[in-house]
């Protein structure tokens, strides 16, 4: 099992590793956060610390993509990836409720990344915490982060 999830994160990492770096520019109409990725593997909690999560929030303010920047789920994926998650959102005014179940997330470049099923993603988005989350496939993961001074939204 171990063998089959490094060889799955290798492909996926190697089809992503070819991006550039997080440039807050890019996010001009996201906030942005920094925080720490939790991932349950193999029984163990492995903590991602220093993560950019960013949260765009579409037009009508029912769907947003968070974006985890530049992550190594595990110790042992070879390179970091980029992964959007497609959440439904409920709220307003800077406050807002999302989840998501059943869903595949996708590359910034729109590419789905299905071999981990989003399930169960449930988060928030309050004052200045961003926090969420869900299931990679059977895998715990979840975020808790801070917004930076660098976001533009308000």
């Amino acid at each position: 099992m171990m063998k089959r999830l490094i060889l799955i994160l290798a492909a996926a990492s190697a089809i992503l590793s070819c991006r550039k770096p997080f440039n807050p520019a890019d996010f001009s109409d996201s906030l942005i956060y920094q925080g720490s990725v939790f991932v349950e593997y193999q029984g163990e909690s492995f903590e991602n610390k220093d993560i950019i999560v960013t949260f765009t929030l579409s037009e009508d303010e029912k769907s947003a993509d968070i974006q985890i920047n530049q992550i190594r789920f595990v110790p042992m994926m070879p390179v970091t990836v980029d992964t959007v998650l497609p959440v439904s959102v409920s709220g307003s005014d800077g406050s807002y409720t999302f989840s998501a179940d059943g869903v595949y997330p996708h590359s910034p470049a729109g590419a789905e990344q299905n071999k981990y099923k989003i399930n169960k993603l449930s988060g928030m988005v309050t004052g200045s915490m961003l926090s969420f989350s869900l299931f990679f496939g059977d895998y715990p993961t979840s975020f808790i982060g801070q917004r930076q001074e660098t976001s533009t939204r308000n």
